[in-house]
């Protein structure tokens, strides 16, 4: 499931839960937010074996302190999606293996009823809900394409609330309700059966909320992707499709795989392939082995959608489930080819297409590096907003999520190597700049000593241009008799990931080796040559 979902209300709410009685709310008086059909979804989880899934399926260093409380609770919206109550939600920190999940859904009226996990929809990261007794009439939805560009919506999410009875205080999940907007002419959001949501209200609590008009018809569910904005699923993809499939299977519904690891061409120095994906592996026996798809090919479509990079196609096959086909078109020896390929289930041990949460919004007419640019221009401008802004919890968790998101985009342009193209700037000490405090750093060029043994530093655009490449890190010292010099790791490569993510910047890879234990292999560009260097990590 995606970890940057619902709210996750951990010491607090467990402080205040702990010292809170346990009758029924009151029941609450009808207003904006009250619709029958929208529910809070609580789901309480057990801390430890939370930690254990994370040290095993993720491999994570996790320490617990003494003093942490036993559970934490997941806060987030749901929709009843028929008369027998099946409710579909997004649930983080959610082992769906698991079906023994302490769930609960709590209505407008105040009523609490248990609930039961049927199964994860893996492609989409919805999850389904059996709630016994769960009675709604239909909500009313509003028309596919009634929505112009722009549209004003309600943002109905659930959050905790004080509530009394008598003489007594405790928090109570409830759905409040915020202003949004819809963009519904984004490819990128098109090519994931979803519009675009925007609104300033919109943080990673925000997962999963139910979306109306202004008059209260249904237009979908939220997934979270980014400060301020998400991807809206139509109502009758939710329920006609992710739901449908998983009651059908009455379990977990798996993702569909292609089964190919590649490079945005953006990445490589030549100047006459402007987009694409440049397929490094191919899976034997994988969807893409049996479709066709060889080393070397330059992925540039998928269906009737444009792949610009890796973003794109991760993009187009994040929400298909196994057994999808899809049409490909590839580039091969310069010439066009045309390949069918039917997807299949997505091996456990291999990573999920989840979707950045920063992931940007495409848009054709503009290169990757101009949308990210225009991306953080408008992220900085929030933040001054914001730090202008009285103290409150919502100004708290805006200020911290744009700090998040505006670090991942100088990560992602360091990831795209320098801007020009022309003769080598004049030597000087490139810095990453920013107006606000929380977003200036050292000079880039500065070693730095990592735990394998061996000094790093950022890729300057000087050094890149001098050694050919689009990004990565500089290894400028290897220390004798080290994991790194047993690996033959040597000073002069340039560590530019892993086969699993893209490691362009010294903090990623001193973050990322921090976590392993035992072999791991790094990709290394060495005299213009991709090579694989496996590293023993003690």
């Amino acid at each position: 499931m995606s970890k940057s979902a619902a709210t996750i209300l951990g010491i607090m709410m467990v402080a205040f839960a702990a010292r809170a009685q346990t009758p029924q709310p009151p029941q609450a008086a009808a207003n904006d937010s009250s619709v029958p059909w929208a529910v809070s979804v609580v789901h309480r989880i057990d801390l430890q074996k939370m930690v254990e899934v994370m040290r095993e399926q993720q491999k994570l260093r996790v320490g617990v302190a003494g003093t942490a409380p036993p559970y934490i609770y997941n806060i987030t919206t749901g929709i009843i999606v028929d008369d027998q109550g099946h409710v579909v939600t997004r649930l983080t920190n959610l082992d769906p293996q698991d079906k023994q999940h302490q769930l609960t859904v709590t209505t407008s009226d105040g009523t609490t009823l248990a609930a039961k996990l049927i199964g994860v929809d893996f492609a989409t990261g919805f999850a389904v809900l059996d709630v016994a007794f769960l009675k709604a009439t239909a909500p009313k939805i509003a028309a596919p394409g009634s929505l112009l560009n722009g549209a004003a919506v309600k943002i109905l999410s659930s959050d905790v609330v004080p509530k009394s009875v008598i003489d007594k205080v405790y928090l109570a999940p409830s759905i409040v309700v915020s202003q949004g907007h819809v963009l519904v002419d984004s490819l990128y959001s098109r090519a994931r059966g979803a519009l675009t949501l925007r609104s300033d209200s919109l943080l990673a609590r925000s997962d999963g909320s139910v979306v109306v008009t202004l008059d209260n018809q249904v237009v979908g569910n939220a997934q979270y992707a980014g400060f301020g904005r998400a991807y809206l699923y139509p109502i009758e993809f939710i329920r006609d499709r992710v739901a449908k499939r998983v009651i059908e299977k009455k379990d977990n519904v798996p993702a569909g795989w292609l089964g190919v690891k590649g490079d945005s061409v953006a990445q490589l120095s030549d100047p006459d392939i402007k987009a694409g994906v440049i397929v490094r592996q191919v899976t034997p026996e994988s969807a893409a082995a049996q479709a066709g798809i060889m080393l070397g090919d330059i992925i540039t479509r998928v269906d009737d959608f444009d792949v610009a990079g890796t973003a794109d196609l991760r993009a187009l096959l994040s929400s298909l489930p196994a057994g999808q086909a899809i049409k490909l078109r590839a580039i091969r020896d310069h010439q066009p080819v045309e390949l069918k390929a039917v997807l299949g289930e997505r091996p456990s041990t291999e990573p999920p297409y989840v979707m950045s949460p920063f992931a940007q919004v495409l848009q054709p007419e503009l290169s990757e590096r101009d949308q990210l640019e225009a991306r953080l221009e408008e992220l900085k401008a929030g933040f001054r907003t914001y730090q202008k802004s009285p103290p409150s919890r919502e100004t708290s968790e805006a200020i911290r999520e744009l700090e998040i998101e505006i670090r991942r985009i100088y990560d992602d342009l360091r990831a795209l190597g320098p801007a020009n193209t022309g003769p080598p700037p004049r030597p000087r000490t490139p810095r990453t700049e920013y107006d606000g405090p929380a977003f200036t750093s050292g000079p880039i060029g500065s070693d730095i000593t990592l735990q394998a043994g061996f000094t790093a530093r950022e890729l300057t655009p000087q050094l890149a241009a001098s050694l050919q490449a689009r990004g990565g890190v500089f290894v400028s010292q290897v220390a004798k008799d080290s994991p790194a010099e047993r690996a033959g790791l040597k000073a002069g490569d340039v560590i530019i990931g892993t086969q699993e993510r893209v490691l362009l910047s010294v903090a990623q890879l001193q973050a990322f080796l921090s976590t392993q234990h035992g072999k791991i292999a790094l990709k290394v560009v060495r005299t213009r040559e991709p090579i694989v260097v496996s590293l023993n990590i003690q």
